[in-house]
């Protein structure tokens, strides 16, 4: 019994430590937590200060199986000629088996081309912390005991974003070094890089007498790579009257499977934007889960809301 479970220890390190099965955590509100996206958001918007706070279980109906904890705070810094951010997330797994937590600082230069055109380019730098807690798996003989196994490494993202009256459009690239994630150092366990690429805009609607913004639609393309795992987000989101969110977006691979509806709703405010979405599965995976639903929730906070910002802001999507 003993070499079974050992050899039952061996495979769950193979499957949590090994970059074939490594894949980021994946957020639905893509811009309700943009550093995420692409480090070139920072300081971006009709704002001084950001904070994004983020949450997203993912398959609920198997106990605490991936939820993701995510904070960051950005603002635009004028003597930096750009922006300046902090993130900090938690990726937990299987009740705690698996931990991933990661911290990152920010900066994003921008460079105003002419009064319509502008291009940011961000740079991350981040250290991550990943933490398997054995002591979490039964094992068939009681008297076995597994302690944590830890390991930490330096994470760089890089990313750059254009900005053209209402669209928008850009690139980036997470785990640039392919840092050694295994616990053992393995120099052939690396993280992948993960490739970012979106394109969008938003279309204001106004009203015909007064001329006041009624509805601002925003049409979005988000592609994501990561070894060979591949999803394209497509969608559109909704804002209306300056007050109320929607949005509905399809989720899928390259070739058509496990594909997902996004719907969600949110509300608006000059000091905070927030928002509930759920991923609703619509294909049939390989193995049967009790749910293949997702929930999330994201809170914006905009203390400088109600102030007029006292330098040049760069037109986005208000979603």
């Amino acid at each position: 019994m003993k070499g079974i479970n050992h050899f039952f220890v061996t495979t769950v390190l193979l499957f949590v430590f090994l970059p074939a099965h490594t894949q980021d955590p994946s957020f639905s509100q893509f811009f309700a937590n943009r550093l995420y996206l692409n480090p070139a958001w920072a300081g971006i918007g009709d704002n001084e200060r950001r904070l994004f706070l983020n949450y997203r279980n993912q398959w609920p109906g198997i106990d605490n199986a991936f939820v993701t904890y995510s904070v960051s705070y950005d603002q635009f810094m004028k003597p930096m000629h750009g922006g300046f951010g902090i993130r900090v997330m938690n990726d937990v797994q299987g009740n705690g088996a698996v931990n991933q937590l990661s911290l990152a600082a920010i900066y994003s230069y921008h460079l105003y081309v002419t009064r319509e055109f502008t291009i940011t380019a961000g740079f991350e730098a981040g250290y991550v912390q990943r933490q398997m807690n054995a002591a979490t798996f039964n094992f068939a003989d009681e008297s076995e005991s597994y302690g944590n196994i830890k390991n930490d490494f330096p994470d760089f993202t890089v990313g750059f974003s254009g900005f053209y009256r209402n669209i928008y459009g850009g690139i980036s690239m997470a785990h640039l070094t392919r840092p050694v994630q295994s616990a053992g150092n393995n120099p052939d366990s690396r993280l992948p890089r993960k490739l970012t690429v979106y394109a969008g805009g938003f279309i204001p609607v106004y009203e015909r007498h007064l001329g006041k913004e009624v509805l601002q639609l925003s049409p979005n393309l988000i592609y994501v790579q990561q070894q060979s795992y591949t999803q394209i987000n497509y969608g559109m989101e909704g804002l209306v009257k300056n007050q109320f969110l929607a949005g509905v977006w399809l989720r899928q691979d390259l070739g058509l499977d496990f594909s997902a509806l996004i719907f969600s709703a949110g509300y608006v405010t000059k000091s905070f934007r927030i928002r509930y979405s759920y991923d609703h599965q619509i294909s049939n995976p390989t193995i049967k889960l009790p749910s293949m639903g997702t929930h999330e929730i994201s809170l914006i906070i905009t203390p400088d809301g109600r102030k007029k910002i006292k330098h040049r802001a760069i037109k986005c999507p208000k979603i």
